[in-house]
């Protein structure tokens, strides 16, 4: 039984995906992938990303995302907090 792999697209994220708009995509990942890579399936280009959060913790734009992550995508147009401001990407 596979863990899926969620992925919360807010503000303009939301739609950028390649098709229409959807703001949770579910994903059953075999096996870990960068962030980056996972940009790359999404569609969606790095410097449209503000924030980075993984199961509801802000993470570096290198993180690994493993099966059963809660993946969260913030454009840059969203305000973040300031204990976030070392993690913008």
């Amino acid at each position: 039984m596979k863990n899926p792999t969620h992925v919360f697209l807010f503000g303009s994220l939301n739609g950028e995906s390649g098709g229409s708009p959807a703001p949770r995509i579910q994903w059953d990942l075999d096996h870990p992938v960068r962030l980056p890579d996972l940009l790359e399936r999404l569609q969606i280009s790095p410097d449209r990303v503000q924030l980075i959060m993984v199961n509801h913790r802000a993470v570096p734009a290198d993180h690994l995302i493993v099966p059963g992550d809660r993946v969260a995508l913030f454009p840059r147009e969203y305000a973040i907090f300031a204990d976030w401001k070392n993690l913008r990407c």
